[in-house]
């Protein structure tokens, strides 16, 4: 079984649904569920994505990757 991506696990600890998440950092909810996933690589997300990701969550970027 594939370990939580930071992504998940940061989510789940602020009790975000993803349609949460995706809502405050402007990102779809099926963008959101690839990176979880693992099925899009977040490191290859643009700064801005990452930012409002890192701004939704309260986090630093570097704990998103």
């Amino acid at each position: 079984k594939e370990p939580l991506s930071n992504l998940k696990q940061l989510r789940e600890a602020k009790k975000m649904s993803q349609s949460d998440l995706a809502f405050k950092s402007s990102i779809s909810v099926r963008t959101l569920q690839d990176y979880e996933q693992g099925k899009r690589d977040i490191r290859k997300s643009s700064g801005i994505v990452l930012f409002n990701l890192s701004k939704a969550l309260n986090c630093k970027i570097e704990d998103l990757l």
